[in-house]
């Protein structure tokens, strides 16, 4: 049973991997800088990095960990992930699987595109590297902490394939083409289900948030690791005030308070021009010149 430490120590080692440093992993990962310095020197401690240089880490062994259930209560299910692995040197992929007598279909334009069925896993090989579709969900507390084990589940299949093909496939980059992450049992999810409705939010750049009852859990399903927590708590927000306080209802009441300042201001000035009159009027009363001196009586 891993503890939420020892995910979030696993995910910044495999953020280091894929050569990120320590700005882009505590800002990707919202992940507090003072924490993730903690983080670090456990890790250096330990022995697991180094230090290369200013904001250059270096990973100098492995950590292990599950993705099977933990004490921790599991709310995120991280799955869908389609990784794109790039390789500091070039490697001809057909020339490797034919030699291990590897079983493969070519595909894509030209059908020049190998690919195979590995540990249950779709695994495309392209001119830069390796395109990857994971078919397994990773359970976790957060987002971040379910990327995390989904990370460690990619570095194990490139090593288990470094050894069937007989392949030095160290010092690699990754991303993702696709990620998905559903808070299961979410409310909002659960009303949609049951009247067997679906939601799908878009923005410019495709869907950002929907609920469709793939897998009969309640989720609120979005493709950034913390979308949908922010938007859950956004919900419970609204519902403190009864959904009565929109953002237009903020909007007009902002612009009531800017009209309302506006007026005060120009009250603030006439009252300042009338006290500057009536100063002047008071020093022109008051002039000694226009005194004349008193009569004295003998």
């Amino acid at each position: 049973m891993k503890s939420k430490k020892d995910v979030i120590l696993h995910l910044i080692i495999s953020e280091i991997k894929a050569g990120k440093n320590p700005a882009k992993i505590s800002k990707e990962n919202n992940i507090k800088k003072q924490t993730l310095q903690y983080y670090l020197r456990e890790l250096k401690k330990n022995g697991l990095i180094e230090k290369e240089g200013y904001g250059i880490w270096k990973v100098k062994k492995e950590v292990s960990i599950s993705t099977k259930a933990s004490k921790i209560k599991k709310q995120i299910r991280g799955h869908a992930f389609n990784w794109k692995v790039k390789f500091k040197n070039d490697i001809d992929w057909k020339r490797r699987l034919d030699n291990e007598n590897i079983k493969y279909q070519l595909i894509g334009i030209g059908r020049s595109t190998p690919r195979i069925i590995f540990n249950g896993k779709k695994i495309w090989f392209t001119k830069t590297g390796l395109v990857i579709y994971e078919p397994k969900s990773f359970y976790s507390v957060s987002g971040f902490t379910s990327k995390g084990l989904a990370v460690y589940e990619l570095d194990k299949t490139i090593k288990m394939l470094s050894r069937r093909l007989k392949v030095d496939l160290n010092g690699y980059l990754f991303t993702t083409s696709r990620e998905h992450y559903g808070q299961i049992k979410n409310e909002l999810a659960r009303q949609y289900n049951n009247k067997g409705e679906k939601l799908i939010i878009r923005d410019d750049k495709g869907a950002w948030l929907w609920i469709d009852d793939s897998h009969s859990l309640a989720e609120l399903e979005t493709n950034k690791p913390d979308v949908s927590k922010k938007v859950q708590d956004w919900y419970n927000d609204m519902k403190k005030t009864n959904f009565e306080v929109t953002p237009s209802f903020v909007m007009e009441a902002l612009n009531k308070v800017t009209k309302n300042f506006e007026l005060a201001q120009k009250e603030i000035q006439n009252l300042k021009q009338e006290n500057t009159l009536i100063k002047n009027q008071i020093s022109n009363t008051l002039d000694i010149t226009d005194i004349s001196p008193p009569d004295y009586i003998n």
